[in-house]
């Protein structure tokens, strides 16, 4: 069959005005891998910080310590921007995740691996403080730096749910720890101690102390406010013994749980 002669391309001002109206309506009159694409907006990049986040709270969130600072230990030896503020994600984890740990002395060096233009914000000055006071032995002043830094992760002004969330776990835990452990230095340095001093070793009310005392097989003499650790109690001097005075049962306390400390 015969076909019609091709139809010429508009020539007139009407002819073409069809033309254009016609391209419109069908979306465009190029093909459409030729059509054009509007520029897409640049996607934030995050630093290697940020990135190695998630896998730092899931690593706490499964108590894997040693991951956990084998990971940031490495992630922090690529870091490329040591003074970014986002470093905190990874610093602040890893020096708790020591103190959990008891490595006192790789607690210090994080924290001296902090920026310059972060170590004056209050929540890294009180995990400063927070190790030297672990390190020092000064134990009222342990409980004292962990309750403030829960504390300042509950402010409205903290940035980062996550690290907040984290950073109160780690210290919770970490307290936890060190409490037990105080507990059982305690048990092996003295044969008795009193209420008031173990108070201000293990952080607790009077209530809080004796329930814990009790229950770990400490018995407690209401007569001398004292107790005695499971199996030290003598019966035969209690009521003649009088009680030690405050000074000396923190100087031989002190001394008596550093000298046990640096043979475990």
């Amino acid at each position: 069959m015969t076909q019609g002669p091709p139809t010429p391309p508009p020539t007139s001002t009407t002819e073409i005005q069809d033309k254009v109206r016609d391209a419109v309506l069908d979306g465009s009159s190029d093909p459409p891998a030729e059509r054009a694409h509007s520029p897409s907006l640049p996607v934030p990049t995050m630093d290697a910080y940020q990135q190695a986040f998630p896998n730092i709270y899931e690593l706490a969130i499964q108590r894997d310590f040693s991951a956990l600072v084998r990971y940031s230990e490495t992630i922090d030896l690529k870091g490329q921007n040591p003074r970014s503020p986002s470093r905190l994600l990874l610093i602040v984890p890893l020096a708790l995740s020591y103190l959990i740990l008891d490595n006192l002395a790789l607690a210090q060096l994080a924290v001296a691996r902090l920026p310059e233009n972060s170590r004056f914000h209050p929540l890294t000055r009180t995990l400063g403080n927070l190790v030297a006071s672990t390190s020092e032995h000064q134990y009222a002043q342990v409980y004292a730096h962990a309750e403030i830094m829960c504390g300042l992760t509950q402010q409205p002004e903290s940035a980062n749910d996550d690290l907040a969330n984290l950073i109160t776990n780690l210290v919770t835990l970490f307290v936890e720890l060190f409490r037990r452990k105080t507990f059982t230095l305690l048990s092996r340095a003295f044969s008795s101690i009193e209420t008031t001093q173990a108070q201000v070793y293990l952080g607790l009310s009077r209530e809080q102390l004796l329930s814990v005392a009790t229950s770990g097989a400490w018995q407690y003499d209401p007569a001398l406010d004292v107790l005695y650790p499971p199996g030290k109690k003598d019966t035969s001097l209690c009521t003649n013994r009088p009680a030690p005075s405050s000074l000396d049962t923190l100087d031989s306390v002190a001394g008596d749980l550093i000298k046990l400390e640096s043979g475990l």
